[in-house]
């Protein structure tokens, strides 16, 4: 019998109290409604769960495995129905784009990340499948952005989490609907949480051209005494964060620009942060597909953080300074463009075996 099928959902499927709308083997979805009002999905395997927000940008809210939540910890205890991407800030992953992405620069109007991390999804389905990795349980939709005079398009975002695995694929499609050509921009934020001794392993070396901060700071951030000083230092000396020390000064905000990372046979890059007790937290995806690369620290008394990298299209400077340096990419008429992200946790031996591989690849 072939594991597969759709369920296509309805918001008369949620409440307040968690319900079981599926069950197959060891797979199990819930449905709920935040106290926010923001509807969430809860999908279990035998190793864990993560929860998306099926009706509000697709973001994966929370990941849990290895018995703990490796998503970012925020002030934010639950998703808040809003179309402002700070106003929620607390998933573990949100889609960013697809027009415009990054800080908004002085010549720039668009908000912070473009128009996809708050978007509103119709046609919200389960999708029940199995592919090279095994069998999963999927979440998936659409949304559909058309301006008169302007952009017209469709993204389709999907989640999927496979049985007894502890790592989730991720992934977005963009279609332009127009017979005119789109400007693209897109950046998969995968916000880990650190943790003090931490350590940084990656297909990538650790030179300034490597991993190189960024000096500007958005005019939405104020920053401490040392902040300065401190990023000046990194300008030289990148590689002191390959550990993460609670002495660092990461408030408000460290941002590098990451360089093309080495890829193994099939063209993936490889990220990890290893945990004090050997598991780690992992992020993999192919730089010929999203060729550009941020970092991302975040550590203070409310808030921690770590963007480990998040995949893009482009930095994340805004439209208006990316359109410049040449980094806009182009959807034809009809045409569409697909990217990849895989995340999640490692237990101790497969950190051991993922830390050996990576030094294959660099070498």
């Amino acid at each position: 019998m072939s594991f597969s099928g759709e369920l296509k959902l309805e918001k008369s499927f949620f409440s307040e109290k968690p319900e079981e709308i599926l069950e197959i083997d060891s797979f199990k979805i819930a449905s709920f409604i935040y106290e926010s009002g923001v509807y969430g999905l809860k999908i279990q395997n035998g190793r864990g769960f993560i929860t998306v927000l099926p009706y509000m940008g697709q973001m994966v809210w929370d990941v849990v495995f290895g018995d703990r939540n490796i998503a970012m910890n925020t002030t934010f205890l639950q998703p808040v129905q809003t179309d402002f991407f700070l106003h929620t800030y607390g998933a573990f992953l949100v889609h960013c784009g697809a027009l415009k992405m990054g800080c908004p620069g002085p010549e720039d109007s668009h908000p912070l990340h473009g128009e996809l991390p708050c978007a509103e999804y119709r046609n919200v389905k389960i999708i029940i499948g199995e592919d090279n990795k095994g069998r999963f349980l999927g979440v998936s939709g659409i949304f559909e952005y058309n301006i008169a005079f302007g952009a017209h398009y469709l993204a389709t975002p999907l989640v999927k989490i496979y049985e007894d695995s502890t790592l989730i694929d991720i992934s977005m499609s963009i279609e332009n609907l127009s017979n005119y050509q789109m400007e693209l921009m897109y950046m998969a934020h995968l916000n880990l949480r650190p943790v003090v001794n931490g350590r940084i392993v990656q297909s990538l070396g650790w030179t300034a051209k490597d991993v190189a901060v960024r000096d500007s700071i958005p005019s939405h951030v104020s920053v401490p005494k040392g902040y300065r000083e401190f990023i000046d230092r990194l300008k030289e000396e990148p590689g002191i964060t390959k550990v993460i020390r609670s002495e660092d000064i990461y408030r408000p905000e460290v941002v590098f620009f990451l360089g093309k990372p080495d890829a193994d046979s099939e063209g993936f890059a490889h990220f990890m942060q290893v945990h004090p007790d050997g598991s780690a937290d992992y992020v993999s995806y192919k730089p010929e597909e999203l060729d550009h690369a941020s970092r991302w620290f975040c550590i203070n008394e409310d808030k921690q953080a770590l963007g480990l990298v998040l995949p893009a299209t482009a930095d994340a400077e805004g439209y208006t300074a990316e359109k410049k340096k040449g980094n806009i990419k182009i959807v034809e008429g009809k045409k569409s463009a697909s990217f990849n992200v895989t995340a999640g946790y490692l237990d101790k031996a497969e950190t051991g075996e993922k830390e050996k591989y990576i030094s294959g690849i660099t070498g």
